[in-house]
């Protein structure tokens, strides 16, 4: 609408109107080239091909313009210049953030009217001052003007470089750089006049153009550059020179940039007279620029020839020309054609280079040469490195004699004698530790010329001797006298001088990170013995070193200097907290304190009176002696944000130092030994006043900061107990002023990011445990109800001074606290092992205040119904949001439930930050409910359609489409498992521990319900899917906790997959009803064929994934690693207990798969699964003393039980198969004790003999009974019972009775018993009294015989139930049988009071006891 729309209504244009309207006219199109600037500038992301595309046409027609301005303003006269101007302005403004490609088409016409402007005769005024500096290299700078360095008052210096009365820094000249982004630091908006604007923007924008024009045409606009500067006298031949100049600079930057290429020999020829008549410019600012540009022109050309070519024109000039203008030009040149091409240092440049600056060094008759050949020189001895060492004793002696012979009125020649000096040090850099003749001369040269440059009174100089003393103490510590360093250091720490004072604390912040103690030592010791040197600023006497630099903090406005104190105290903080630790505390304590507004935070807490007592504390924080002075006033909120990131930072140092500073018992004790012992515990009463002064002020910053240090104490202190009072916690007596603390946080004007913050305080109070009382857990908990009764009342109730995005993270921070007190109740829960409340508990039980177990969940059940509609809502969102870009166009129109469309890339990441706990939370509500749907209205809410809060609440709409229950739950698993799955295939290196262990947990809990585990054991793609997810979670987190956590959800995939197979084998047999069984289908993995598909596979996926862990922590077991064909006979190792907690887990999935397949699959896994499981007893067989079993050992001996014991090992489809394998497995581990390379391994026999004896226990009689087998277990256990260990004696005793009376003769007595149940009950309990010694014998094998157990407890209810009665007396005789052979007293007595409990009226007490007295 602004432009028109073809060239020919342009020309219409210019007969229209008259100079009013063209003016509002050039106004209006400046501001809709303003506002497209402003967008394509601070919306990048925004940027597409189609936003660009959509910018494209209003470019021709505002180019087009462009070129006839100057008709339009002979048309209508001069009123419409400043008007014409801020539209050139503007445009090229556009132009130069818009890739060239863009306006390809006009570059011809826009280079012609750049060259127009850049040589304009109405341009009156010089602007070198804001032209150059960019176009210089930064560190030369420091040799022109004063006023062009830093300082505090650099603001009002540079309203004077301007000159003719005309201000800088106005924003009438531009208002909207308001909003524009600072400047190098600058903290206010400085336009320009529009008149010197637009040729800053036409140089910027010329070297973009002239770059990407033909060469013809850029050989052309350099010579009618060249003539114009030619054709011009004066003065104002020197502003048109300083603007093609200009121009030039910036064309050979970009190239330089964009490694372009500046063409032939043409075009390099008036470039070159450009820059030669710049050097030899009276402006010194413009020589300083062409320097640069010189060395950019050799850089563009990169030819050998052509830049040996450029240092002999330098030569020519310095050895000819007397006049200081030439010399100071190009020597400044011979320095940057050094700085940026190295190649040129070769032995013949260098030291005809180094001759030269020589003498120009020495020129004592123009300072100004001296100080340039020397800074010139400095770039030198920077650039040529090692290769300079042959002119290090020469220079090095210059500089000496310069420093001893300038005048200290020259400061300039001594400020360029010093980088000469610090640029020597680095070349020489740690060869100056070494103790040679010379090296000590080199040594005390640099120690003298530092000194030299100390005494003189500039201030510069004194900068410049304190950055050769930084540069000597790094490379020769030993040789710098620290004292001596640090005394001057702290008298020039609050100097009037911002270049000093940045020096002095680049110098501290270096030291104090391999000396703060000795530092902060002589700062003091300073203090004490010069009473006027110091400055009364620096009140290192009272306060230490680290308190005057917090006062220096809090004064200091330049960015970069309170960065480097930020950095120089966190060194020291680092160093020395934990060692003056009340000192450090009493530091924060000062600075907090002594701007606190105490009246008001009086009145903060207005329910100190119900809480009695308590309320005492609260008064403690919030009372002051008015008389005692603190030595900070009135500091800064940034100074205070600082103190309590301090205090953060002291926790966390103490945190990896002694354990008592968390420990009040142990550091009471210490304390008393020693009253020098200091200890953070000690010191909870000021960390919580410290915490409650800064979460309550009236700064947003300090009250976050507060808050966090609030959360980082309770997170740190909760579970401290409290000596003197067993069974609480030392923070109990803080309560009130914790809730005092969180409760202004909550008040309606509080921004949403305090609140956020205070949400997250509010639930780690919660979750820690520290309430007991369920009145005082209300009152926290009453703050999270209003945040969400806020919620609840839609966006209408949000406020409206913050953006939408504000909203969000306000939202998602509440659902994240409600989720994290949510998750903690429902463990506490678990804890008590009570089942479960699904429903809303009574409201008089939750205002009784009595507490148990169920106190906090009683408390969020109240408002659960609630939480579970955003919960979800909001997982709906992060589902939305985390969609990949090509389905951005599916994403709702209107936003999601709390978020807006414009807002979506800014609320991703309060999602990210929050969805972890929330998707927790939701899985455990969805356990607790079964996944069944109790609210009739959540049937038919739609959950794939964005709701409101307020509609969450309320259900669904009528017209809404209803679905069933059973596909609201679908949805809702479905929802939770894709996010998961989702995170967890492509975790990011930014993924927080806290968010994979919630996912993970998340999954565990949705897998605890029969109805998502039939979900995922009916869809055998999901479940190879999600093992694939895990399976890559585990290579890519090394975190035992993550590893376990996901071998968890494994193992109750593998139960999903078992439960659906016996519940299909049932449904057959149900189906086929008296069919005989060989014609019933196969069901598990491998079905008739027993093959496994890797990738279609559940059980190979699985495999792949305990392969993985195994091989992770056992090396041994993978025979590529080993080159073995087996498991590596190497001595068995120790595992640690994660690792042993991994294997274990990993094993028992292991002894699981089984189940999962046919008998013919079943086959196919066996020798997997017993090959790891036996290597992994091999290789984890270690001796313990007392005969005990790792855990390992244990772990793998209940797996090989487990997978003995399995149904397909008495299938008939499988039976011979498996008894072939297990035989293999049983010579395996009988080969164990067999000699390997003639040594015996030195394995833990035990654990060996407990393996036969399993294999004897559970396997069928045909395993273990054949001759060969039988023969070699039996003399394995007649060796172990001639060992002469007691512990593996009496062990070998006790398993071969186990394993004869259990076992072997079970072959003997098979025909005798046949099928007559009396036999069978009597031979029966001939084992429970064999196994009754077993367990009372070895109580830590339990296990090996829980499943004889449970078939003792069968037979009560089984169909031989009276035989079992009947004969009892016989285990009586079993077990006095055996009271001669065992020479245990304890197992019989054990078997015989276990009978007599069971069956007391066939087995009374008193015959047990009677058998005692025996």
């Amino acid at each position: 609408c602004v432009f028109p729309v073809s060239p020919k209504d342009l020309e219409t244009e210019k007969s229209r109107g008259d100079s009013f309207t063209w003016q509002v006219t050039l106004e209006g199109r400046a501001g809709a080239l303003c506002a497209i600037k402003s967008f394509v500038s601070r919306c990048g992301d925004l940027l597409t091909e189609e936003v660009i595309q959509r910018l494209l046409p209003p470019l021709p027609c505002a180019v087009d313009l462009l070129t006839q301005l100057s008709s339009v303003l002979k048309t209508y006269g001069s009123t419409l210049k400043t008007s014409s101007v801020v539209y050139r302005q503007r445009l090229y403004e556009l132009l130069n953030l818009l890739p060239p490609e863009i306006y390809e088409g006009n570059l011809s016409a826009i280079l012609k009217e750049l060259a127009a402007d850049l040589t304009a005769s109405e341009i009156q005024v010089a602007a070198s001052t804001f032209l150059l500096p960019p176009l210089c290299h930064q560190d030369d700078l420091v040799i022109l003007s004063p006023l062009l360095q830093e300082t505090d008052h650099r603001f009002i210096e540079e309203q004077l470089l301007l000159g003719n009365g005309i201000a800088c820094g106005s924003l009438e000249y531009d208002p909207y750089s308001i909003y524009e982004k600072d400047i190098e630091g600058d903290s206010v908006p400085k336009p320009l006049p529009p008149i010197l604007s637009v040729i800053n923007s036409a140089v910027k924008l010329f070297g973009v153009v002239c770059a990407h024009v033909g060469e013809a045409q850029r050989l052309f606009v350099l010579e009618q550059l060249l003539d114009s500067i030619k054709h011009t006298k004066g003065a104002r031949q020197q502003i048109v020179q300083l603007h093609v100049v200009s121009s030039l600079s910036s064309f050979l930057k970009y190239l330089a940039g964009s490694k372009g290429n500046l063409g032939p020999e043409e075009v390099r020829r008036p470039a070159l007279a450009l820059l030669m008549g710049a050097l030899e410019s009276p402006n010194p600012l413009l020589r300083c620029a062409a320097a640069e540009a010189w060395a950019r022109l050799a850089q563009v050309v990169d030819d050998g020839a052509f830049t040996a070519a450029l240092a002999q024109v330098s030569f020519d000039k310095l050895k000819s020309a007397r006049d200081v203008v030439t010399r100071t030009g190009y020597s400044l040149a011979l320095g940057s054609l050094h700085r940026y091409l190295g190649g040129i240092s070769s032995s013949q440049h260098l030291n005809a280079c180094v001759g030269i600056l020589y003498t120009l060094s020495q020129d004592s008759t123009s300072p100004d040469v001296q100080t340039w050949a020397l800074h010139s020189l400095s770039l030198i001895i920077d650039s040529a490195g090692p290769l300079y060492h042959m002119h290090v004793e020469p220079t090095l002696s210059l500089i000496i004699m310069l420093l001893l012979n300038v005048p200290p009125t020259h400061a300039e020649v001594h400020q360029s004698l010093g980088r000469c000096l610090d640029a020597l040090i680095t070349t020489l850099g740690p060869e100056l530790q070494g103790n040679s003749t010379s090296i000590s001369a080199l040594r005390t040269s640099c120690l003298l010329g530092c000194a030299v440059m100390q005494d003189n009174p500039d201030c510069l100089v004194q900068a410049q001797a304190i950055s050769c003393l930084q540069q000597l103490h790094m490379f020769a510590p030993r040789h710098v006298n620290l004292s001596s360093l640090v005394s001057c250091l702290c008298v020039n720490l609050c100097s009037p001088y911002l270049l000093l004072r940045r020096a002095v604390l680049a110098c501290l912040r270096q030291l104090v990170q391999r000396e703060a103690a000795e530092v902060s030592g002589h700062a003091v010791m300073l203090a004490k013995d010069s009473r006027d040197e110091l400055t009364p600023d620096a009140n290192i006497r009272e306060v230490g070193l680290e308190g005057a630099l917090l006062t220096l903090l809090d004064k200091e406005t330049d960015q970069k200097l309170c960065h480097d104190i930020k950095e120089t105290l966190n060194h020291m903080l680092t160093s020395m907290a934990v060692d003056k630790l009340s000192f450090w505390l009493k530091l924060c304590k000062d600075v907090l304190a002594a701007s606190a507004d105490f009246t008001t935070v009086t009145c903060v807490d207005t329910m100190q009176e119900e809480e009695g007592d308590k309320g005492d504390d609260a008064s403690v924080l919030t009372t002051r002696n008015d008389d005692k002075s603190y030595p900070f006033t009135n500091p800064r909120w940034a100074t205070r944000v600082f103190a309590a990131e301090c205090v953060c930072r002291i926790i966390n140092q103490c945190e990896n130092a002694h354990s008592a500073h968390f420990d009040i018992a142990l550091a009471q004790e210490m304390r008393k030994r020693d009253s020098r012992n200091d200890f953070l515990v000690l010191h909870l009463a000021d960390l919580i006043r410290m915490a409650f002064m800064a979460a309550t002020d009236h700064s947003d910053q300090l009250r976050l900061s507060g808050l966090e240090t609030l959360l980082v104490v309770i997170r740190r202190f909760a579970s401290i107990p409290e000596p003197e009072f067993p069974g609480h916690v030392i923070l109990e007596q803080y309560q009130a002023n914790v809730g005092a603390a969180l409760r202004p946080a909550f008040t309606s004007e509080t921004p949403p990011d305090v609140i956020a913050k205070a949400c997250q305080v509010c639930s780690a109070w919660i979750a820690s445990g520290v309430v007991s009382d369920l009145n005082d857990l209300r009152r926290v908990h009453q703050l999270l109800v209003s945040s969400l009764t806020k919620i609840q009342a839609g966006k209408e109730a949000l406020s409206h001074l913050y953006n939408e995005s504000a909203s969000t993270m306000e939202i998602l921070a509440v659902l994240k606290a409600w989720a994290e007190v949510y998750i903690i109740a429902v463990e506490r829960h678990k804890n008590h092992r009570q089942p479960l409340k699904t429903t809303t508990c009574s409201e008089e039980s939750v205002r009784n205040g009595s507490y148990s177990s169920d106190g906090l969940l009683d408390l969020v059940h109240t408002d659960l119904g609630t939480l579970s509609r955003l919960w979800l809502a909001a997982l709906q969102d992060f589902a939305l949001l985390t969609l990949p870009s090509e389905f951005a166009s599916q994403l709702p129109v209107e936003g999601g439930a709390f978020y807006t469309a414009e807002t979506s890339e800014n609320a991703k990441l309060h999602y990210y930050n929050s969805w972890a706990l929330i998707l927790h939370a939701t899985a455990l509500w969805l356990t607790s409910t079964g996944f069944v749907v109790a609210d009739p209205d959540e049937g038919a809410s739609h959950l794939s359609r964005p709701v409101t809060p307020t509609s969450m609440c309320q259900g669904s709409s009528s017209g809404a489409t209803v679905k069933s229950p059973e596909d609201v739950c679908t949805d809702r698993f479905h929802l939770i498992l894709g996010i998961s799955v989702e995170f967890l295939c492509s975790l990011r290196s930014d993924a927080t521990m806290e968010s994979i262990t919630a996912c993970l947990h998340a999954l565990q809990a949705l897998l605890d319900v029969p109805w998502p585990r039939s979900k995922i054991g009916s869809d055998q793609d999901l479940g190879i899917e999600l093992l694939n997810v895990l399976h890559r979670v585990i290579l890519t987190r090394e975190s035992p906790s993550i590893q376990l956590a996901s071998l968890e959800v494994v193992r109750q995939i593998i139960c999903a997959a078992q439960e659906h197979v016996k519940e299909k084998r049932r449904s057959a047999e149900v189906d086929d009803g008296a069919a005989e069984k060989e014609t019933l289908p196969e069901f598990g993995e491998g079905k008739d064929t027993g093959g496994l598909v890797p990738g279609k596979s559940l059980v190979f996926a699985t495999l792949e994934l305990c392969v993985c862990i195994l091989v992770r922590q056992l090396p041994e077991l993978n025979p590529k690693l080993t080159g073995s064909p087996g498991v590596k006979a190497t001595k068995p190792q120790m595992l640690s207990e994660d690792g042993s907690r991994l294997v274990s887990a990993a094993l028992v999935i292991l002894s699981e798969l089984p189940a999962v397949c046919s008998p013919e699959g079943s086959i196919s896994i066996l020798p997997t699964i017993l090959y790891l499981t036996i290597g992994v007893l091999r290789q984890t067989a270690v001796k313990l003393p007392g005969g005990q079993l790792s855990s390992t050992v244990a772990a793998s001996l209940q797996a090989l039980k487990g997978i003995l014991s399995s149904p397909m090992a008495r299938a008939e489809k499988s039976h011979t198969a498996w008894t072939d394998l297990l035989r293999s497995a049983l010579t395996t581990i009988l080969d164990y004790w067999d000699p390997v390379d003639g040594t015996h391994p030195e394995l833990d026999e035990i654990s060996l003999l407990t393996a036969i004896t399993v294999f004897i226990l559970s396997t069928s009689p045909e395993v273990t009974t054949i001759p060969c087998l039988q023969k070699r277990c039996i003399e394995k256990f007649k060796a172990t019972l001639e060992i002469k260990d007691p512990v593996v004696s009496v062990f070998s005793r006790e398993m071969f009775v186990i394993g004869i009376c259990l076992g072997f003769c079970k072959t003997f007595l098979c025909d005798f018993i046949g099928s007559n149940k009396k036999y069978q009950t009597k031979f029966f309990i001939f084992r429970f009294g064999a196994i009754s010694i077993l367990r009372v014998t070895k109580p830590n094998n339990n296990d090996l015989i829980l499943w004889e157990a449970g078939q003792i407890k069968c037979i009560a209810s089984g169909w031989f139930c009276q035989h079992f009665v009947n004969c009892l007396p016989l285990a009586q005789g079993v077990i006095l049988a055996f009271w001669d052979r065992v020479p245990h007293w304890a197992p019989l007595l054990g078997a015989c009071f276990f009978l007599s409990h069971c069956v007391p009226s066939v087995f009374p007490l008193s015959l047990a006891v009677s058998l005692s007295n025996k």
